[in-house]
């Protein structure tokens, strides 16, 4: 995409058309895009994800693609919206837009309330102990490139009867990729951050225990670690109850979901991001999250790994 060479050009620009644009009601379209990426892409990042899957909007909203026929986060969003339990938990919803024979949902950018980079930190921690639909594994059938991938990654992983068949199923693939990381121990894993003044971190499979995610969380706080431990330990406590009490909690599972921390030299805040993979399960079962999970019950382990969580980051 061009963008504009002239700084203070795309300025003026920006600032007349926020004239007469509300921030609610400003569409994509509304502005030049290259003069409006230019200026939300220098305090903008994309921690976790596929690239370009997520982009600023407006100076307030940012659009999330959608796979195609695909309408899981956007009617999770709208139960959200409705649950007063959830109320400021998430990002806002607001709408779902077609572009260009695509479909995006609009969502509050969290971002936009912590515009200083320098001193801005960011943090994606994937929750739940089971990080896959049960629908996704319920293909009984072995496969060649998942045993390689667990090879790749850890040789001494396979049993001889699967050194014999060099074949594995996706459920078993799945859950030795939760024990490589703290998801299967821990019900939750780190998987992005952002320190202050933009550098990006996103290797953090060696931490695995409670100790490691302590000093990591600790060097990710740096100098606001004691302030914001304590501000991070309220919300998360107030993150729990909202969801023990929430009716949309009670009745989907939740995979895959993330917990977004963002703090700067002022504040700092938690919310539940990531509802892609959320699936109501059948009337006659009300889900608690802190169960273990087996084939049929639906539980994910969300409450188990906040649990956790907040237990860890007593700093």
């Amino acid at each position: 995409m061009r963008m504009l060479e002239n700084d203070e050009n795309c300025q003026n620009v920006l600032k007349n058309a926020l004239l007469k644009v509300s921030v609610d009601t400003m569409a994509i379209t509304a502005l030049p895009l290259d003069c409006w990426l230019k200026e939300r892409l220098k305090k903008w990042v994309q921690l976790s994800g596929h690239e370009g899957t997520i982009v600023p909007a407006t100076n307030q909203t940012l659009w999330k693609k959608q796979p195609a026929d695909n309408v899981i986060e956007a009617k999770a969003y709208e139960k959200i919206m409705k649950d007063s339990a959830l109320k400021g938990m998430t990002p806002k919803y607001y709408k779902e837009i077609e572009h260009k024979n695509e479909s995006f949902i609009e969502i509050q950018d969290l971002l936009a309330d912590f515009p200083n980079t320098s001193s801005r930190a960011i943090m994606d921690i994937k929750i739940g102990s089971r990080t896959f639909l049960e629908s996704e594994v319920a293909n009984s059938s072995k496969r060649k490139d998942l045993y390689k991938k667990m090879v790749d990654i850890d040789p001494n992983e396979p049993t001889e009867e699967e050194k014999a068949e060099e074949a594995i199923t996706k459920l078993r693939y799945m859950q030795f990729r939760e024990r490589e990381s703290s998801s299967a121990s821990l019900g939750f894993r780190i998987e992005a951050a952002q320190l202050p003044g933009g550098k990006l971190q996103k290797s953090f499979k060696k931490v695995k225990t409670a100790d490691n995610v302590l000093q990591t969380l600790k060097e990710f706080l740096g100098d606001r670690v004691e302030k914001a431990s304590k501000e991070l330990e309220q919300r998360l406590r107030e993150m729990r109850t909202s969801i023990e009490n929430s009716t949309f909690f009670k009745s989907h599972e939740v995979v895959g979901s993330s917990i977004l921390i963002i703090y700067d030299e002022e504040k700092s805040g938690a919310w539940m991001i990531d509802f892609a993979k959320s699936k109501q399960v059948p009337e006659d079962i009300q889900l608690n999250h802190r169960r273990e999970w087996e084939v049929g019950n639906h539980e994910d382990g969300y409450l188990h790994g906040l649990d956790n969580l907040i237990d860890v980051s007593l700093i």
